[in-house]
């Protein structure tokens, strides 16, 4: 019998990270469980398209904001794994390049491990990484992706760990 994974979801303001950070703190501690933050799109802007006719038939459209997923190194028998970030955006190819014009690029150090147009951005920041340096690029990199108008307010979605 496999238990649910609980999820806590909470909006809060790039100013104001302070419960997103103790999260990050307590699923580090535990070696399991993610985080995903989504930035906050104007009412009118959530109904608008994205895409046209042969995105809409063939399943193509992506949404036009970006997603990113936080998350923690795992212990296992070969020791712990790396902290993982993942951007899921609307940007296509080559997002790294993207994100240095966009004035976010990757800190020193971190390791581009995907960059791919469908499946997104995956990127290792080194061990010593603080999580607030890890959530305040995941933010910038968030925005500066999206294509459409934000609010400013950003949603976390917190999978807790089993």
């Amino acid at each position: 019998m496999s238990r649910r994974r609980r999820v806590e979801e909470f909006e809060f303001l790039p100013a104001t990270v302070v419960a997103v950070l103790a999260r990050m703190d307590a699923l580090s501690a535990a070696h399991d469980g993610w985080i995903n933050v989504l930035p906050g799109v104007p009412e009118e802007e959530v109904d608008a398209p994205s895409g046209g006719v042969f995105s809409a038939l063939f399943g193509t459209a992506q949404a036009p904001v970006s997603m990113c997923t936080w998350i923690p190194s795992a212990a296992g028998r070969r020791g712990a794994s790396e902290e993982t970030v993942g951007v899921l955006h609307p940007r296509g190819r080559v997002v790294v390049r993207q994100l240095e014009t966009l004035g976010v690029p990757l800190p020193g150090g971190w390791r581009v491990r995907q960059d791919h147009g469908r499946r997104g951005l995956v990127v290792h920041p080194p061990p010593e990484t603080p999580h607030a340096v890890v959530l305040d690029w995941m933010l910038r990199a968030g925005a500066a992706l999206a294509i459409v108008p934000l609010t400013g307010t950003w949603q976390a979605r917190v999978f807790l760990p089993r």
